[in-house]
């Protein structure tokens, strides 16, 4: 597998996590309500990237639409974080396990890679942080080629991103973060040590450790 380059962000993309942004900052509890038109005229935008962004949040169960009223913000509770949590391992510990023997021999310097262009600069915000690290995750779990689980986790880190942000704005009151290799690099070790039952324990607390921000 190679890895493509990111893609350039799209005014969508912007767009996207604009929105996203606005409710991880959002201490009310009061309910959020969105409209496209008042949405076109706080970004200054046009209505297709507005509309392409709510669908892509609706997708990712972050909105559900309304007719006639808008996009309410779908509701995350404290089981949400800890099924999240509970999914991401059994998905991940499975693949790691069901890919290990592959991995080991021709894909170690890949990894390394990943994790070092990763950790390259010292700060990052939140989601510049979440889009390399579920890049590390998928990128393990994809070895296998088991297109349904790799679908599952993406699925997962979609929820799981806006729960790590959200704990980390409340904590912090900031999107600014500093990357941390250490988890990962103890990840690589293990396999390279060719030591599957350390490298799980690592992919444990690694993935437990995005909810302790």
């Amino acid at each position: 597998m190679e890895l493509t380059k990111p893609k350039k962000e799209t005014l969508t993309d912007k767009v996207h996590d604009a929105i996203l942004e606005m409710i991880i900052k959002n201490v009310s509890q009061d309910e959020i309500v969105f409209n496209e038109s008042q949405l076109m005229e706080v970004f200054g935008v046009s209505k297709a990237p507005v509309r392409e962004a709510l669908i892509r949040l609706c997708s990712e169960g972050v909105l559900k639409t309304i007719p006639r009223y808008g996009y309410v913000v779908v509701r995350l509770t404290e089981k949400d974080e800890k099924d999240v949590i509970q999914m991401r391992i059994l998905l991940e510990t499975e693949a790691l396990k069901t890919n290990f023997d592959y991995i080991v021999p021709y894909r170690l310097n890949e990894i390394k890679e990943q994790i070092e262009r990763s950790h390259a600069g010292d700060t990052m915000d939140v989601w510049e942080l979440w889009k390399l690290n579920e890049e590390f995750h998928l990128m393990l779990a994809s070895y296998g080629n088991n297109q349904i689980l790799t679908r599952f986790l993406l699925e997962s880190l979609q929820i799981h991103k806006r729960i790590y942000a959200k704990r980390w704005w409340k904590d912090q009151n900031t999107m600014e973060i500093n990357s941390d290799s250490a988890p990962h690099l103890e990840i690589y070790r293990a396999l390279k040590d060719g030591d599957l039952e350390a490298g799980m324990r690592a992919l444990k607390r690694d993935i437990a450790s995005h909810s302790i921000v």
